[in-house]
């Protein structure tokens, strides 16, 4: 299976339009890939905005992107409480998140993209995350990891948490795939890496003040669970650039960097290929002179987890 891996679109057409016209061109790009699946981590708006939502839908059926089989997407942060627009709004935010029905949200997260919840497995029919898609040779477990608000544990609303009540469900639906041989692979929206530093003023501004509010509680327990039902690999945005990473022998991929990020202008997507004996990636960056620059994103020293070989 050849799969295209973004995230962090933070589609905002009221204060962002001219990001409207990156994430059509990004799409298009991927849909000229012949990629089989669009895995998307979260954070496809910025402002939690109902109608960005119904036109990136829109965008997405237009390049072929509409159904379970193709297309797979997780709530972010911004999702579901949106974020502050003007510097000013840092200091109103937090009361604006306590004001958000979360559940609401999330429902509405679910009606928008509902054909892409069809034939999914969940736990029991009282939420629908986190769920399993059971594409042959390759299945995708789908994690909500947004938190609720709270005055002193989540006041910013981007802290992530999977509830211990979600942590069961998942152990639950992994334990249906003990006796398979499938390629597994979890799309959440927070990383389980260190937020690096950087150099950008602005960026380094509100990352410094992300830093402190951007964490996944308790994932230790995550990646205990990862180990235990041998997770191939975990794909997530959150944090805006993109990396290969490896944690207790798990294989990351972040894609945060899409359309928004520390690292320069470039559009980027991972492209994932899944073959029976072999797995690799690659980066491919979209400048805006149109040129398509191309580079293995997983490291030589990482190969034998993922048996991996080159392009």
């Amino acid at each position: 299976m050849k799969i295209a891996h973004i995230s962090d679109l933070h589609l905002n057409t009221l204060f962002k339009d001219s990001n409207l016209l990156r994430v059509k061109r990004l799409l298009k790009y991927i849909s000229s890939q012949s990629v089989e699946h669009l895995i998307i981590t979260g954070d496809l708006t910025d402002n939690a905005d109902e109608s960005d939502l119904l036109i990136l839908k829109r965008m997405l059926n237009k390049f072929g992107f509409s159904s379970h089989l193709n297309l797979t997407l997780i709530p972010g942060n911004h999702d579901i409480f949106g974020g502050p627009q003007k510097p000013v709004d840092i200091f109103s935010f937090p009361e604006r998140c306590k004001e958000v029905d979360y559940d609401a949200k999330v429902n509405l997260f679910k009606e928008i993209f509902k054909e892409t919840f069809y034939g999914t497995i969940v736990a029991n029919e009282e939420s629908q995350f986190p769920f399993i898609k059971d594409l042959d040779n390759v299945i995708i477990l789908g994690i909500n990891s947004i938190a609720e608000y709270s005055k002193y544990k989540n006041s910013f609303a981007s802290n992530g948490e999977v509830k211990l009540k979600h942590f069961n469900k998942i152990d639950d639906l992994l334990k249906k795939f003990n006796d398979r041989d499938v390629f597994k692979i979890v799309a959440i929206h927070h990383h389980f890496n260190k937020m690096k530093n950087t150099k950008r003023s602005i960026a380094g501004l509100w990352q410094n003040i992300e830093k402190q509010t951007m964490k996944l509680k308790k994932k230790k327990r995550l990646l205990s669970l990862f180990q235990k039902h041998n997770i191939d690999i975990v794909l997530h945005g959150h944090i805006h650039y993109n990396e290969f990473y490896e944690r207790k022998g798990i294989a990351f991929l972040n894609a945060g960097a899409s359309t928004v990020g520390y690292t320069g202008k470039s559009l980027r997507v991972n492209i994932i290929k899944v073959e029976p004996d072999k797995t690799h990636c690659e980066l491919h960056k979209l400048t805006e002179s149109g040129e398509v620059k191309i580079e293995d994103l997983f490291r030589k020293e990482y190969q034998t987890i993922l048996r991996l070989s080159p392009i």
